[in-house]
């Protein structure tokens, strides 16, 4: 292992308590099928989540990749998508600040805990939200969805991780 990599990885710290180190479950290698409606057609994609702890176990990183590795040549996506967020756990405030970035943006979250939901309000868009549901220790659902003030939901994607098994 390189000193990045090194410097990078880590294992769990005193440094996010355990009554809020929500993103333990995802901590892992994940395939996944992602499902929207790309040009007003349904569409599916599979793809990769890798989540990893990182600076000393002060955060969660994430690595986003769809189409994935092995399916990118048999099925490209003309908006495929390689991405990174980086959650680290803010003490004072008791929540996460995320940050994603991929080649085309880069986003600002918040999330908190609401029942057994993280809610990642996206900072910078009206009623923009990434809520990962149905966390189990081989499954989790992950939402992109508006929300209005009304409450009115507009789900504009949605994945299904499951845990790929180490042998």
């Amino acid at each position: 292992m390189d000193t990045f990599s090194q410097a990078l990885l880590s294992e769990k710290t005193d440094k996010i308590p355990d009554e809020f180190d929500w993103f333990a479950p995802l901590i892992g290698d994940w395939d996944c099928d992602y499902d929207d409606n790309y040009g007003g057609q349904a569409r599916h994609v599979k793809g990769e989540w890798i989540f990893r702890r990182v600076l000393e176990g002060a955060g969660i990183q994430d690595i986003f990749i769809f189409p994935s590795r092995a399916t990118k040549e048999a099925s490209p996506q003309p908006d495929g998508e390689y991405g990174s967020s980086l959650r680290m756990f803010n003490k004072t405030e008791k929540c996460y600040d995320v940050c994603y970035t991929c080649d085309h943006c880069m986003k600002r979250l918040r999330f908190s805990k609401e029942g057994d939901r993280l809610v990642g309000k996206v900072l910078d868009e009206d009623y923009s939200y990434w809520i990962f549901s149905e966390i189990t220790s081989d499954s989790f659902k992950w939402e992109n969805v508006m929300i209005k003030a009304d409450g009115t939901r507009l789900l504009d994607c949605e994945i299904h991780g499951k845990r790929i098994k180490k042998s």
